[in-house]
């Protein structure tokens, strides 16, 4: 499999309605739009997308925990990269970094997000399918090699 882009960088320009009385980014607009990223990496790596997952496949990715250091703010028309990496893939869980760059540069945002991949029916962790675990194996490869080895990506098994 060939991603299109490694890493995966998802853009977005933030809107007016977005921002809070400061005239700046609402601050859990932030965890939005690092959600948002993801989703478009599930999108383009794992080839599944979070609607037919859970209306189709009984399958979700609930989210467990959240970390997120806000740096700089944003404002609208600001131009938002966010590079979705992965840190570590478990049986059923998968860790994402996402950093946020405003404007082709400074780091507005860094962030960390956990799911645990699960049957949606029962609520019950499921091992990630093995296309997708592929799927996300060769995305992190991809990832070490164009970064470098310091990056800090694990492959679980």
């Amino acid at each position: 499999m060939k991603i299109q882009s490694v890493p995966y960088v998802h853009r977005r320009i933030p809107l007016w309605s977005e921002t809070d009385a400061a005239q700046i980014v609402y601050t859990v607009r932030f965890v939005d739009y690092a959600m948002e990223a993801i989703e478009g990496w599930f999108c383009n790596v794992m080839k599944l997308d979070w609607f037919r997952m859970n209306t189709e496949l009984d399958m979700g990715t609930p989210f467990v925990k959240i970390d997120m250091d806000i740096k700089t703010p944003l404002v609208p028309y600001d131009e938002l990269e966010m590079c979705v990496l992965v840190e570590k893939m478990g049986r059923s869980s998968l860790t994402f970094k996402v950093i946020g760059k405003r404007n082709g540069g400074e780091t507005s945002f860094e962030s960390r997000f956990i799911c645990s991949m699960v049957r949606k029916s029962t609520m019950q962790s499921i091992a990630i399918p093995e296309k997708q675990r592929e799927n996300v194996n060769n995305y992190m490869r991809e990832c070490a090699a164009v970064l470098g080895s310091g990056q800090e990506v694990v492959a679980g098994s």
